[in-house]
């Protein structure tokens, strides 16, 4: 296998994440419930990851933790994530101020050392951490306005088998980390109380992956240059009445920046892969409906994968679109609101870059919240 091959098998993007590509949307245990159906319309500490313009007019902090289980066929391949979250938000002088700490993109892969893409893939994975400090102003009575700045860390490994003379495989790796800045921006309009529209836009965030490429022949000083893509959101929520609410959305993510990923190696030379990508389309409808302290939520959503055609998915991503179906419960007591969501993401069965794999799979994601409010 040569050097250029032995990159290729490597570079593709590791991990099937619960939204499309391997992003992660589960920021949120409430809007879990709804399927996230139209987040960046909602208020509340959550919004500094959803859209800054939508922080709330008084203090709040909120912790939830999601608990993912991918099932990837075959061989087993997903491995269950949880996901934890921290906002905090307050209200000084006319403006809303939150800060929160949360994950965009992650998951991983790991299929047994013997299985038959093995070349291709073995252990795969994404880790990321997100710091946001964010504001909202506003306008008029009816026009918010808001922008935040965030730090974003960002980690990951990629590993293979290499076939070895005699008939044993070796194995290689490449693993790299990086910091990296980025920003956002929204806007949300309330004509009224019973009508709420936001828009939302993420940046995209550039990374310097400096690390090592473990080869069979030794390990390399080696950088990868990925950039995590920008995604714009729109958002509604009509009161239908004041116990029932119906919310949807919209968001477009760049994922078309993944057209292809380099490994620089100290040696000087350069492993490539061409993935071709496209942007990408998430689409959700949900409801919420009060009684008393309880709220019940329902939504779907349909999240369109990058990949474009059966050629370019991977065993390390072997994603395709998804459908959601998502409930919820909330319950307040005094200040403090507990939050459960639960979601099933059902996967399309797909083809792969091995002629014999189909790859099939599907998504449980189970968060649970809690939200104190002054």
């Amino acid at each position: 296998m040569s050097a250029r091959r032995l990159g290729a098998a490597l570079l593709l993007v590791p991990t099937l994440g619960a939204a499309s590509g391997f992003n992660l949307i589960e920021r949120d245990a409430a809007g879990l419930g709804r399927a996230y159906a139209g987040q960046a319309a909602v208020i509340g500490p959550a919004a500094v990851s959803f859209n800054p313009a939508a922080l709330p007019e008084r203090t709040e902090v909120s912790v939830s933790l999601h608990a993912l289980q991918n099932d990837i066929q075959p061989e087993d391949a997903g491995e269950p994530a949880a996901v934890p979250t921290l906002y905090g938000a307050t209200h000084l002088g006319g403006a809303s101020i939150g800060a929160g700490v949360y994950s965009t993109f992650g998951l991983s892969t790991d299929y047994p050392s013997d299985w038959a893409g093995r070349y291709s893939a073995l252990h795969s994975e994404i880790t990321t951490a997100r710091a946001h400090l964010a504001g909202a102003y506003p306008l008029s009575p009816t026009l918010r306005l808001g922008a935040g700045v965030f730090v974003q860390w960002f980690t990951a490994e990629l590993t293979s088998a290499y076939p070895l003379r005699g008939g044993q495989d070796g194995r290689v790796a490449i693993e790299g980390e990086d910091v990296g800045l980025g920003w956002s921006i929204g806007a949300l309009w309330t004509p009224d109380d019973r009508l709420a529209l936001g828009l939302a836009y993420s940046s995209a965030v550039h990374h310097d992956l400096d690390g090592h490429t473990r080869l069979p022949s030794g390990s390399l000083a080696s950088s990868v240059d990925a950039t995590t893509p920008e995604s714009a959101t729109l958002g509604v929520r009509w009161a239908v009445r004041e116990d029932l609410a119906l919310l949807a959305g919209a968001t477009w993510t760049r994922w078309s920046r993944l057209q292809s990923l380099d490994v620089e190696l100290a040696s000087g030379q350069t492993l490539s892969e061409e993935h071709q990508w496209r942007d990408t389309w998430r689409l959700d409808l949900g409801g919420e409906y009060r009684r008393g302290p309880w709220t019940w939520r329902l939504g779907t959503a349909w999240d369109q994968s990058p990949v474009p055609d059966a050629a370019h998915r991977s065993a390390r991503l072997p994603d395709s679109d998804r459908v959601w179906l998502a409930a919820g419960l909330g319950y307040q007591v005094g200040d403090w609101t507990l939050e459960a969501g639960y979601a099933h993401l059902w996967f399309a069965d797909r083809s792969g870059e091995h002629p014999a794999v189909d790859y099939s799979g599907s998504t449980d994601i189970l968060a649970l919240g809690v939200t104190r409010s002054w």
